[in-house]
């Protein structure tokens, strides 16, 4: 059998001097299609174990979370990457000047988001909070966040990305920046961290959020 291929597509299909095999002729035309198409699963591990070796460009819906993925050549990622935030109303202290994830005086455990990282390999990472110092004089009071693939940390918390005041009354606060290099496909957790300049100085933070924007 001579096979020609379609010039935009590359499909196969018969010639006029190939033996009448139909179900021959509709096998390599389906077979062709079938990694074309949008392929749809239950989840991302029943995807990878029916589809051991993907190309890049193949399409494919996963039920959960509910997210229609592309396969890059590397890795799968969202087709259409979205931001993703969390917010705790639940005020919390600390005293502590290294940065930590858990606060005082809160009932709420830590504040974390996940996300998968975007063909790109960048986010944006936004974090925010009402904040104050219960010190007098009042110190600097930081939140900044912890970013992990799985357990490892990726990239800690650091005063040079975090949102910051020196004030006593409650003041709104943000700060955004760029994460670089992380790996596609993976999905990492950014959790909020916080700090006081002074460990005599206690720090307040409420209405704390993260939200992460991909970058496609």
């Amino acid at each position: 059998m001579t096979i020609q291929y379609t010039p935009i597509s590359n499909l196969p299909y018969p010639q006029p001097s190939d033996p009448a095999d139909l179900p021959a002729h509709l096998k390599s035309l389906a077979e062709a299609v079938d990694g074309r198409t949008v392929m749809r699963f239950q989840d991302a591990a029943s995807r990878d174990a029916k589809l051991s070796a993907p190309v890049a460009g193949m399409i494919a819906w996963i039920g959960v979370p509910g997210r229609l993925m592309y396969f890059t050549g590397q890795a799968w990622v969202p087709v259409a990457p979205v931001p993703v935030f969390r917010v705790n109303r639940d005020e919390g202290t600390t005293t502590a000047t290294d940065y930590t994830e858990s606060l005082a005086d809160s009932s709420a455990g830590a504040l974390s988001v996940s996300f998968t990282v975007p063909a790109s390999g960048q986010v944006i990472i936004a974090v925010g909070a009402y904040m104050r110092s219960l010190g007098s004089p009042p110190a600097a009071s930081f939140m900044s966040a912890n970013v992990r693939a799985g357990t490892q940390v990726v990239l800690a918390a650091d005063d040079s990305r975090a949102a910051a005041v020196t004030a006593g009354t409650r003041t709104s606060v943000s700060a955004q920046y760029l994460v670089s290099g992380l790996d596609v496909g993976t999905t990492c957790t950014a959790t909020g961290a916080f700090r006081s300049y002074k460990a005599d100085a206690k720090a307040s933070f409420d209405t704390r959020y993260i939200r992460i924007d991909p970058i496609p």
